[in-house]
């Protein structure tokens, strides 16, 4: 049987969106999708880009953010906001080298578990045969020989 190796991914998650009772372990990782590493923040709206650029370069595999549904942030507009950083629109903006298909955003209610959970597997699933592409370095030009 081939096994695939254990993923890493890190969950940044409003913790007035999904309801996490008693889903996760003492490490906070989810019990029925154990790759998934859940960070519970007051507002989505706190979380930062350089947190999701200091996860992928610390070795997550994947970063999942979660708000509240946009439109029914618990504290006005967080959800909007973190939204706006990611796409560009909003400083601080996440760095354009930030892989994008590591990256997933979610806008769920506190009674969208499940809806989490199936698709946090989607996406532990896609990263598990995911290869990023390598930055290919510009080929050196030899020097080019003068007329003698």
């Amino acid at each position: 049987m081939n096994q695939r190796r254990k993923l890493k991914v890190v969950a940044l998650v409003c913790e007035r969106s999904v309801d996490f009772k008693d889903k996760l372990d003492n490490a906070h990782y989810m019990s029925e999708c154990p790759d998934v590493n859940v960070i519970q923040l007051p507002c989505s709206g706190q979380i930062q880009p350089a947190m999701i650029e200091a996860a992928l370069k610390g070795g997550a595999d994947g970063i999942i953010t979660t708000g509240c549904r946009i439109g029914d942030c618990h504290y006005r507009e967080g959800n909007k906001f973190l939204r706006a950083r990611i796409l560009g629109e909003r400083q601080p903006k996440l760095r354009a080298s930030v892989d994008r298909k590591r990256l997933q955003a979610y806008w769920l209610s506190a009674l969208e578990y499940h809806r989490f959970k199936e698709m946090a597997g989607e996406f532990v699933e896609f990263l598990s045969g995911y290869q990023p592409e390598t930055p290919q370095k510009p080929e050196k030009k030899a020097p080019s020989k003068a007329a003698e």
